[in-house]
């Protein structure tokens, strides 16, 4: 065992047992105890531990370490896969509302909802939906590749028509087993939060399944049209049961998703159930009605027209939730919910593209390097290159105004606190970026819609088409502003140091020169960004009457392309959009791709790596599936009740001692719930639990972003339950400690002076070291009340 850094040791009072539960990143219970420890309850996922010599002076140290929910198992390394859902389920959590009254208050049960939060909370549903459904699109996608379906010539084969649906269907059925692995929803209906809610899980899984397979149906179905062949009787009555049973799985499912309570008893929507098994009887019937045709073909066309509906309705969704936010009580926190949202939808098209790219390349004629220069078919991709250039613009955003705030180039001051002080600054900032990027991107999908809608509703309309192709083609003009963004990102990261900017530009300018200059001496450095413009225009061979149309745009002899070439001199004036768009695509879809199948194959065996990743997980996986029930499995429905439990057994075993929950970070967004939990089931525990917190972010971005479950009412609550026992400290350099204003006087400023042989700041880690932890332990343990 690796020796444990203990610089100051915290003495535990007599009579007293502090139970400490770390943050994220799982810290091992040897590092909570400073010693050696074992195990007393729970397992090896989330137990509690106790020095070897716990007990034989003064107060006893347990640790409660649950970071192996996150990241103990291999199976974790799968979760990647749901990354997309697991934000689309949190940002149905970010309810721009105050928290409800106490079960049991006066008037709980009749407490109004205003309309503006029916239709947010209806939207994000139908968000939810539109996901799933897209997952049931790419399946389908995804099976017609594997089976060479996308790229055959020669008509689609009956045997291989039916085997696409079954095989697609395998793919939802796989997420929803995945989604089982890991996590005990606890049953006990008899809190106000919203843990513990098995029932409604339950229907809502089983809802979206039968929603997933009822699109898989309709689109496997729907997509060998093309082509087919006069319909036989057979085909004929099994289409309409297709119709029939796919529309009532679709009427089932969205019934009980719509339906589905977060608050109130547990219990499960009757229509779950049936949406499941309906679903799979359309699928059968699909596979059928695909086997009965005869001449039919794959439609990559259908698939494209299926996954622009899907991405509009989504939009249109995000835009009604947008809207009710507008209007509801806590206005500082709308909009995150969208925001949050619209990168899951983006991360989904992502993994999506990447996906399309890897089967469809692969199954081209044409070259690696050709197909992804100019991929086919164009519309598909052109969606699919679209979210890769906005993601990246989005995240280069993000980064330039943190690490702007930040500004790491800059002197750190003394022992590094201006440093931890502009970084503590950036972090709380960091929130307010998000959702000014997210809005961003779902401004650009807005206009990827209307863009379009205006190509098609106008078709022979030559400025209709130009205008759309320009907002819609990120290989023109929305690609080339993509490098504003990274030049954006340069000088913000330059801030503070003039020098480093000069160089930066210099860099710039000598890497243009030289390019410039192996230009002039007859070598294209730049080929890999074109698109092939031999044919001025004429059909390139491979592609499909879109990618011709498109080329026109690209590299065709259109006005617009004259005027930009006289303008700038250039010989290719896309040179630029093109370049940025394949780096977009290599960032954002290939490069994730690559490393997520890398950890899942091989890194995943390390647990330090798990460890790595499990940051992510404790992140996002705080929060019930009531959501979307395919994100990874929540660990505080394991966490909560079994701190709840432990705690109920420590005041069991020893009635005299005083009992310390200690939480830092993230373990203070588990221990707030439990305590809370605690009180509610028997007001008697006041007497003797204590509440310890520091470093968290329960009144800085949780109360910000989920103000109905952490606004000042709920946290002035727990402390009017327990008045006097609840103390938080803070560091002004934590970039993750904040006050919490709701305490007064019980929330304390912590030092950030490092003891003897630390030649840092104390920033986030280390609460311990500083004297303000010993004294508000002694303090917990002496009050009486």
């Amino acid at each position: 065992m690796e020796p444990v850094e203990e610089l100051v040791r915290v003495r535990v009072p007599d009579r007293t047992i502090e139970v400490r539960v770390h943050g994220v990143s799982g810290t091992p219970p040897q590092a909570l105890l400073g010693a050696f420890p074992v195990r007393v309850a729970g397992d090896a996922d989330a137990g509690f531990y106790r020095a070897h010599d716990a007990g034989t002076s003064g107060g006893i140290a347990e640790a409660f370490s649950w970071g192996g929910l996150t990241s103990r198992s291999r199976i974790t390394a799968l979760w990647l896969f749901l990354a997309p859902l697991s934000l689309i389920n949190v940002a149905g959590w970010m309810t721009p509302a105050h928290s409800l009254p106490e079960r049991g208050a006066p008037g709980a049960d009749r407490a109004p909802r205003s309309r503006a939060s029916t239709v947010r909370d209806a939207a994000m549903r139908v968000v939810t939906l539109v996901a799933t459904a897209l997952i049931g699109a790419v399946a389908v996608q995804a099976a017609a590749s594997v089976l060479g379906l996308m790229t055959a010539d020669a008509p689609l084969a009956p045997g291989r028509a039916a085997a696409m649906v079954l095989l697609a269907a395998l793919v939802p059925a796989g997420l929803h087993a995945l989604a089982k692995v890991g996590g005990a929803p606890d049953d006990r209906d008899r809190h106000d939060d919203p843990w513990g809610r098995a029932l409604a899980l339950r229907s809502l899984a089983l809802a979206h399944l039968g929603v997933a397979l009822a699109v898989i149906a309709l689109v496997g179905w729907a997509v060998t049209l093309d082509g087919a062949a006069a319909a036989s009787p057979g085909a004929v009555v099994a289409a309409i049961l297709v119709a029939v049973l796919a529309g009532a799985a679709l009427a089932f499912g969205v019934a009980a998703v719509l339906g589905t309570r977060v608050a109130g008893p547990d219990a499960a929507h009757p229509a779950g159930g049936p949406a499941a098994v309906v679903g799979a009887a359309a699928v059968v019937a699909a596979a059928v009605a695909a086997a009965l045709r005869e001449g039919a073909s794959a439609a990559a066309t259908g698939l494209t027209v299926i996954h622009f509906v899907l991405a509009a309705s989504a939009v249109i969704a995000l835009g009604v939730a947008s809207g009710a936010e507008r209007r509801m009580p806590v206005r500082e926190s709308a909009g995150f919910s969208v925001v949050f949202a619209a990168l899951g939808f983006f991360m989904s098209y992502s993994a999506f593209g990447a996906l399309s790219y890897a089967l469809l390349a692969s199954g081209s004629d044409r070259s690696v390097r050709a197909f992804v220069e100019a991929p086919a078919p164009a519309a598909m991709f052109r969606l699919v290159d679209f979210a890769a250039v906005v993601l990246t613009c989005g995240v280069l955003f993000i980064a330039a105004r943190v690490v702007g705030e930040a500004r790491p180039l800059a002197h750190p001051g003394d022992l590094g606190v201006d440093g931890a002080t502009r970084v503590r600054r950036a972090v709380e900032l960091a929130p307010v970026e998000v959702r000014r990027a997210g809005l961003g991107m779902l401004i650009a999908a807005g206009v990827l819609v209307v863009g379009e809608l205006l190509r098609v509703s106008l078709p022979g309309g030559q400025w209709a088409q130009t205008v759309g192709r320009l907002v819609t083609e990120p290989r023109l003009v929305i690609g080339a502003a993509g490098w504003l963004f990274v030049a954006y990102l340069v000088v913000r990261a330059c801030r503070g140091r003039r020098a480093a900017l000069m160089v930066a530009a210099v860099t710039v300018a000598g890497v243009g020169s030289l390019g410039w200059l192996l230009q002039r001496a007859g070598f294209d450095v730049l080929s890999w960004a074109r698109v092939d413009r031999a044919g001025q225009g004429a059909p390139v061979d491979g592609l499909d009457s879109e990618s011709n149309a498109s080329q026109t745009v690209l590299g065709g002899s259109s006005p617009l392309d004259s005027e930009v070439i006289a303008a700038t001199g250039l010989g290719d004036p896309w040179v630029a959009a093109s370049g940025f768009t394949l780096v977009a695509v290599t960032v954002a879809l290939f490069i994730p791709a690559v490393s997520v199948l890398w950890f899942v194959l091989s890194a995943s065996g390390n647990r330090e790596s798990r460890r790595g990743v499990g940051v992510l997980w404790d992140l996002t996986n705080f929060w019930p599936r009531l959501h979307h029930p395919w994100a990874p499995p929540p660990y505080s429905e394991t966490a909560i009740p079994a701190l709840e439990r432990r705690l109920t057994d420590l005041r069991t075993d020893h009635p005299s001692h005083c009992i310390v929950l200690s939480c830092h970070s993230q373990g203070a967004v588990l221990g707030f719930p439990a305590m809370r939990r605690l009180l509610a089931d028997d007001p008697a525990h006041a007497s003797a639990l204590r509440f310890l917190s520091y470093g968290t972010l329960l009144s800085a971005h949780y109360q910000r972003l989920f103000p109905h479950l952490f606004d000042d009412a709920r946290l002035r609550a727990l402390d009017d339950a327990a008045p006097g026992r609840w103390i938080h400290l803070f560091r002004e350099t934590d970039p993750l400690g904040h006050s919490i204003l709701a305490l007064g006087s019980a929330s304390r400023q912590a030092s950030h002076t490092p003891p003897r042989g630390v030649e840092h700041v104390l920033t986030h880690s280390s609460y311990g070291y500083s004297p303000e932890y010993q004294r508000a332990l002694d303090d917990l343990a002496a009050w009486k009340g």
